[in-house]
């Protein structure tokens, strides 16, 4: 595991020490599980935007957010983002089976 040191506002501080607390964790364990969370989160979002912006396809996205493609969906759909294949398209696919 890598070391990396950092400043934080003492308002932070004060949060952490709940948090350490409350999850019955050390400061190290704290902010490795906070900045997981933080990476997933920020992964996700730029795969929406990457995807809302037209500048990868939906597999590409769920590799940038590091989720499966059937997760990716559910993403995109609770982001009320279109992925441009219509009941119509889902109904004419079904009638080729």
């Amino acid at each position: 595991m890598k070391t990396v040191t950092t400043r934080i506002p003492e308002t932070d501080e004060d949060v952490l020490s709940e948090l350490e607390e409350e999850m019955s964790a050390d400061r190290s364990e704290v902010l490795r599980r906070l900045i997981k969370q933080g990476l997933t989160d920020w992964r996700k979002e730029k795969a929406l935007e990457e995807f809302r912006e037209h500048n990868v396809t939906l597999r590409k996205a769920a590799e940038i957010a590091d989720v499966t493609y059937v997760e990716m969906l559910s993403l995109v759909a609770e982001e009320g983002i279109d992925v441009g294949y219509t009941t119509e398209d889902l109904e004419r696919d079904l009638d080729r089976i």
